[in-house]
């Protein structure tokens, strides 16, 4: 069960996780469940977990595809300034 912290957090816009093996992608998109953040096709997070390649960055934006999640492997350091990177707090946190 995802924490009322994660999910309000995820709930919001503008971050992004990094997810280096198929498990931390797993964790990211079961958190996203728990929070009713849908794909930005309003497909569930988790219907899609087959198809995103690791390493991947998986966001959520108020500047892309329907304020949804999105994905990937190929964001330039310039794009990733409009985020926050909620990496090492969300993992910390799924530790609690």
């Amino acid at each position: 069960m995802t924490s009322k912290k994660i999910i309000e957090r995820l709930q919001q816009q503008d971050w992004f996780v990094e997810c280096k093996t198929e498990h931390e992608l797993a964790l990211v998109l079961n958190a996203c469940l728990d929070a009713d953040v849908v794909w930005s096709n309003r497909v569930s997070a988790i219907s899609l977990k087959c198809s995103i390649p690791v390493p991947a960055l998986i966001g959520r934006s108020s500047r892309r595809w329907s304020n949804g999640l999105w994905f990937s492997n190929t964001l330039a350091d310039e794009d990733l300034k409009h985020y926050s990177d909620i990496t090492d707090w969300f993992f910390e946190e799924l530790r609690k």
